[in-house]
């Protein structure tokens, strides 16, 4: 068998706040107090955390990879920004053939759409005939019954 590593969890530390207003007649005095483990505020921990909650408070937190504007990847994204500056937008992909059957149609689709006129989409819809065939069953004792059968068909 192998080697069975257990993971231990390190406990959370939650940190609570509760006010206890203790009131007098001449005052008032509000006392916070902490609930969980004491928390020691010259650790390399709580001291890194106070910078964070200050640099968030002033506007300057930076979050991820710093951006080397000499890199490849930021002249690529100039160029690109100068182009979509120059032309109004950045177009992508395969340019399309106008003159195509597909082009045409799609054109001519649009443009009845601009006029109001109703597009149908889809199959089309397929006109059913009914076409009534009867049997005739004779039964022993010389009863007649009449079978109707109902089949639709696909008009051509």
């Amino acid at each position: 068998m192998g080697k069975v590593s257990k993971k231990t969890e390190t406990p959370k530390i939650v940190e609570a706040q509760i006010e206890v207003t203790v009131e007098t007649p001449t005052q008032v005095e509000t006392q916070i107090k902490y609930v969980g483990r004491k928390i020691d505020p010259t650790s390399k921990r709580q001291i890194e955390l106070a910078k964070k909650a200050e640099a968030k408070a002033n506007g300057t937190f930076k979050k991820g990879r710093p951006i080397i504007g000499t890199s490849k990847r930021q002249e690529t994204l100039a160029k690109r920004q100068s182009k979509i500056e120059a032309h109004g937008s950045l177009k992508k992909g395969r340019p399309s053939n106008e003159t195509s059957k597909r082009q045409i149609a799609l054109t001519a689709k649009a443009a009845k759409l601009a006029e109001g006129i109703e597009v149908k989409r889809g199959r089309p819809k397929v006109e059913k005939v009914e076409a009534v065939t009867t049997d005739i069953v004779e039964l022993e004792k010389g009863e007649v019954i009449v079978e109707k059968a109902v089949k639709a068909k696909r008009k051509k």
